[in-house]
């Protein structure tokens, strides 16, 4: 009996000194409460089948193995560790499909998705890959992003009133002065095309703010 008093004294002398320590203190118990602060989902899928497609016609990545790597890992994050969706299509199908246009069909987004069974495309168009600008070391991807329904071909994100794509800018950060070297060259592009897909697929559902999961070194 002593002993359960002595405990329940101490835990009212906790709440106490913890009561008379500020808000500094208050906050971190929100923070333990509550988790990280979160950046919300900038849309909400649709509860349907869909399709990645990284649309690379002008060819701004370096190597053609980074449009399958962007869209397998933006896939897998949105199908298989989120689970936002019930299906998803290899993004390989629709890469097939694109492969078929010729210079006088050229098939628009809504077509290629049906003819994989789509009802809902992620398309997403590379702007910029690079790992070195004026700023030094700085591996950057820029997308151009929308979400089209496949049945009309109408644009469910960004909504008809705003701007036609959502710009993704991608950066790591590289805590190393960059040398060149094939190698550590072709480790730096695969590492942004990862994370490229990672932040692609986070576009779609609420995530904690952590940028160091971005970030490379030697």
């Amino acid at each position: 009996m002593r002993l359960i008093q002595s405990m329940l004294l101490l835990g009212g002398l906790a709440v106490l000194l913890l009561a008379g320590a500020g808000c500094n203190l208050v906050g971190a118990g929100t923070y333990l409460i509550s988790g990280p602060e979160k950046t919300p989902a900038r849309y909400t899928l649709p509860q349907q089948t869909i399709v990645v497609f990284i649309d690379d016609r002008a060819n701004v990545l370096p190597r053609s193995r980074f449009v399958n790597q962007i869209a397998m890992r933006a896939t897998n994050e949105i199908l298989k560790v989120q689970e936002l969706v019930p299906e998803a299509i290899d993004p390989a199908a629709v890469n097939r499909e694109s492969a078929r246009e010729t210079t006088g069909n050229i098939m628009s987004i809504e077509e290629i998705g049906r003819k994989v069974h789509a009802d809902i495309v992620i398309y997403a168009v590379p702007r910029q890959f690079t790992l070195v600008d004026e700023r030094g070391t700085m591996p950057t991807c820029i997308m151009e992003v929308k979400v089209v329904e496949t049945e009309s071909g109408a644009r469910l994100w960004p909504p008809p009133t705003d701007y036609e794509y959502h710009r993704l800018t991608v950066e790591l950060a590289y805590k190393s002065t960059f040398e060149y070297d094939p190698n550590k060259v072709d480790e730096l592009q695969q590492k942004l095309a990862d994370v490229t897909g990672l932040r692609l697929a986070q576009l779609f559902y609420a995530h904690e703010k952590n940028p160091l999961d971005a970030q490379v070194s030697d």
